[in-house]
């Protein structure tokens, strides 16, 4: 998670396009998620992290 890039928190179009935000809320989210299994959130968790492209409306 440490490795994402602003741009990359930016193309997800969250909140104020900050990394900032980004962070907090997925630090929130992951937190949270993380906990449901007695697990501890840490800024080395990996990420699968994906950009789509629109080829083709049809």
């Amino acid at each position: 998670m440490k490795d994402v890039t602003p741009a990359f928190a930016k193309s997800e179009g969250e909140g104020d396009l900050g990394y900032d935000y980004w962070y907090d809320a997925h630090v929130q989210f992951f937190t949270w998620e993380l906990g449901l299994y007695d697990l501890t959130f840490t800024p080395d968790i990996l990420l699968v992290c994906q950009t789509f492209e629109v080829v083709n409306i049809y």
